[in-house]
């Protein structure tokens, strides 16, 4: 059922409504017809008709349009995307595989969204596509859109000319806009978090806070009360109530680095906030609905950790609605060179060193053809100790301390194989960090960017003892 034909421009673009429950479009008209004019439709050609009659700005389209049709949801949002580049649509489904969840995204999908979701809750992601939609049918911001659409816009500290990452970057700008949960991986040092802090300023909650949390940097007995907040009295030490970090991210964005650390029981938990939007405090009995997009990483690989039970599927499920794995900087070709130039101009800027000019040849040769075990991290660092003692005009491989001469870093055997060299270059960051950290095992963890369960592991493995380090 549709409404008459609008002829005055001070009423409000339509919500679109496609279901083929009748019971379903006719709730949702309550729910909306306060805030919108509503349009319905039941039926793909039906749907269809009334979009190029009426060109809605924002429809919530059932994911399947009942066992006759051979169209859903998805095949509207694509009819519809390409007759409006600046529509907004949001899927509604009782379940979602991955590669169609990929296929909405790519086209454009605003969202992906349960069909058990909290009414107020879809009535908040309503109200933010439909203000975007609005937004971008504006003359001025028409007038502003770059020409190519295939043009990426460059995200503040991401420096990359490799393929992979262009389109990794490509992707990430259109769920940026999604609420969609998303999942990071990647070795230590590959920019997980910095990946993570596009997302969310490329979103709308970019005014919103970002809280990052390191789930293996935090004692496991602390870690509840750090997530999910404690009320006073909840336990030993608990002097005062306190808001955890997702109640600190409402409104914005949670990092969640490190998720593979989370024990089972605080992974339940998780999923229970991601699966109602509602977080409950340590010691308390009432929840608090919270609006918090979450993205979480990991350097671990979780399908060998849900093999052996470490890692529940179903959260698994839950938070790689979209996927990203960042490649390593061994893999990426020129952008070594291309991040030496960034850093370098970085920390001639913040340590007021404009005499120092480049890296002289034989220490360029030498920062292409690294390892580079510990990544962009690694990099960042060395630049950042080369710049500060540099003592002339170019930074020699000296400054950089990565070896001279040869294709490997100091301490390195020709004779070794790679997998011998990167054990050597682990361990020698590893005891690098340990002295600067002088011994502190979470501050080591923090500087290579992992969490303390695994540099236990790498104490063990290397036959360390951090009480050598310090003072």
């Amino acid at each position: 059922m549709t409404p008459e034909p609008r002829e005055t421009p001070d009423i409000s673009p339509a919500l679109f409504i496609v279901d083929d429950d009748p019971v379903v479009r006719q709730q949702m008209t309550w729910l909306f017809r306060g805030d919108y004019p509503v349009l319905s439709a039941g039926s793909y050609a039906e749907a269809i008709e009334t979009f190029v009659r009426e060109k809605p700005p924002v429809a919530i389209l059932d994911l399947s349009l009942g066992k006759d049709s051979q169209q859903d949801g998805i095949d509207l949002l694509r009819f519809f995307a390409e007759a409006d580049p600046h529509f907004h649509g949001i899927i509604l489904s009782g379940s979602i595989d991955r590669p169609r969840a990929l296929e909405a995204v790519k086209l454009g999908a605003y969202d992906l969204l349960d069909k058990t979701i909290d009414p107020d809750e879809l009535k908040r992601v309503v109200g933010r596509a439909y203000h975007r939609a609005l937004l971008a049918r504006s003359p001025s911001v028409e007038k502003a859109t770059p020409a190519s659409s295939d043009e990426i816009t460059p995200f503040p500290g991401i420096v990359t000319k490799n393929p992979q990452m262009r389109e990794m970057l490509r992707i990430l700008q259109k769920i940026s806009v999604t609420d969609v949960s998303v999942l990071i991986t990647g070795e230590s040092g590959t920019g997980k978090e910095l990946f993570a802090r596009a997302i969310h300023e490329r979103s709308p909650r970019k005014n919103g806070p970002f809280v990052a949390i390191n789930c293996g940097a935090i004692p496991e007995s602390l870690l509840e009360s750090e997530l999910f907040g404690h009320e006073k009295g909840a336990f030993t030490g608990a002097t005062e109530s306190r808001a955890g970090k997702f109640e600190a991210a409402h409104h914005g964005t949670l990092f969640l680095d490190e998720v593979a650390e989370l024990q089972i029981e605080l992974q339940v938990k998780l999923l229970r906030v991601l699966q109602d939007k509602i977080v409950e405090r340590v010691g308390s009995r009432n929840g608090k609905q919270l609006d918090v997009r979450i993205i979480a990483a990991t350097n671990q690989p979780l399908n060998e950790l849900m093999a052996h039970g470490r890692f529940r599927e179903d959260l698994f499920y839950r938070l790689s609605v979209m996927s990203f794995h960042l490649p390593p900087l061994r893999d990426r070709g020129e952008d070594v060179a291309l991040l030496a130039q960034h850093f370098l101009e970085k920390f001639r800027a913040e340590y007021h060193k404009p005499q120092v000019i480049d890296f002289n040849r034989e220490c360029l040769e030498l920062i292409k053809k690294h390892d580079w075990p510990g990544n962009i991290r690694e990099l960042e660092n060395r630049i950042q100790r080369a710049v500060i003692i540099a003592g002339g005009k170019w930074i020699t491989p000296q400054d950089i301390d990565i070896g001279a001469g040869n294709r490997s870093s100091p301490g390195l055997s020709l004779g070794m194989n790679l997998s011998e060299a990167r054990e050597e270059a682990e361990k020698k960051m590893l005891v690098e960090a340990f002295e600067q950290a002088r011994g502190n095992i979470s501050h080591v963890a923090r500087m290579i960017g992992t969490s303390r369960p695994t540099v236990h592991a790498l104490i063990k493995k290397h036959g360390l003892s951090p009480k050598e380090f310090k003072e």
